[in-house]
């Protein structure tokens, strides 16, 4: 197609920037200006049914013409791709291809880029996509869930002010006081809960709401008891203890809150997934000394981590579709508020993240 070695991507005449990325995760052809195969990648060659690129040129008349190649535009507006999509009969079946071209040169030589996919099935590169259309979707469905439940709880708190204001009424009467003593405390405990309640619906709603950047000093100890009280259930479910070693007046350190309690939260599952049944993961703060700033160590039970996650943690290349994504996620998080996280073991040879956050200024 191109003589990679010499020709940088920048002057390659793909013009799309995301065009090269999706030359990775899909099936690949390049035609002449005649619309002649001139190659095929292994993907598009097993999307048309063909074992080989040989043989797929040797079936292109009757598959261009499945294409319908020649009803393409020969002249596309600037920076766009001409998208359509057919059933190609394959040796294996009929194929529902989609299908996208773009118009490239090299050399002097025009030169059009189709990528083809098989409709029927989802790439694992795919995934981001997904995830991110779910997320937006989500926070649609919780803004939603959170207005139902806001009518039931403000309901709730009205008729357990006006029952508090009866009861009060009723002290001066010959009520005994053992029943009015159980009335009372029965009141206390549905306070306590219909507090708890709407702070739960408010955790909800704060997941809804659009992030926008700030720079803030931020209590590591309150946010750490915080992600375990999130986190707790799912570890109990796993048969995993989580503890907690954090000092009781606030070691602050300086970052986005929301953006630290996600790389917090993440590199905490992370080991959550590591972590077999019975184990252990602990949670500590150490404030900031004259050097440096405040470090959280999190630390597992388990002895030994997987190579590919030490392998993987610094990747300049990881996406939402890495093994170890939520550990990368919570690394570029870190670093990108100036802090930074290594991943080694500690005085009991058990295996940590030190996450340093930079101290308030």
């Amino acid at each position: 197609m191109m003589n990679a070695r010499k020709t940088p991507v920048q002057d390659s005449d793909l013009r799309d920037s995301g065009l090269l990325a999706r030359l990775l995760q899909t099936g690949v052809l390049v035609l002449d200006e005649r619309a002649n195969l001139r190659f095929a990648s292994a993907g598009a060659c097993e999307i048309l049914g063909a074992a080989s690129e040989a043989e797929l040129r040797d079936a292109w008349s009757d598959i261009g013409s499945q294409l319908h190649v020649a009803e393409w535009p020969r002249q596309l507006p600037d920076r766009s791709a001409h998208h359509g999509r057919a059933d190609v009969r394959t040796p294996a079946g009929v194929r529902t291809v989609r299908f996208e071209m773009h118009e490239a040169s090299a050399a002097g030589h025009a030169r059009l880029v189709v990528l083809v996919r098989d409709r029927g099935h989802l790439l694992p590169t795919d995934d981001a996509l997904l995830l991110a259309s779910e997320a937006r979707a989500n926070r649609h469905v919780l803004t939603g869930l959170v207005h139902n439940a806001k009518g039931p709880l403000n309901n709730f708190t009205l008729t357990l002010a006006l029952l508090t204001a009866a009861i009060a009424r009723t002290e001066a009467s010959s009520l005994p006081s053992e029943t009015l003593a159980h009335w009372t405390r029965y009141i206390d405990v549905l306070r306590n809960e219909s507090a708890r309640l709407a702070g739960c619906v408010d955790d909800i709603y704060a997941l809804t709401s659009r992030h926008e950047p700030t720079l803030e000093a931020i209590d590591l100890c309150a946010m750490l008891r915080e992600c375990e009280r999130v986190l707790r259930h799912d570890a109990t479910m796993r048969e995993i203890s989580l503890t907690l070693e954090v000092p009781e007046t606030p070691v602050n350190g300086m970052g986005d809150p929301r953006l630290v309690r996600v790389a917090l939260l993440s590199l905490m599952i992370c080991l959550l997934d590591l972590t077999l049944a019975g184990g252990r993961i602990e949670s500590r703060v150490t404030d900031s000394d004259a050097t440096s700033g405040p470090t959280i160590a999190i630390t597992t039970s388990r002895a030994a981590l997987p190579p590919s996650l030490i392998a993987s943690l610094y990747s300049l290349a990881g996406t939402a579709e890495s093994e170890h994504s939520a550990a990368i996620a919570g690394r570029l998080i870190i670093e990108a508020q100036g802090g930074d996280v290594s991943l080694d073991n500690d005085d009991t040879g058990t295996a940590v993240f030190r996450i340093r956050i930079p101290a308030p200024a």
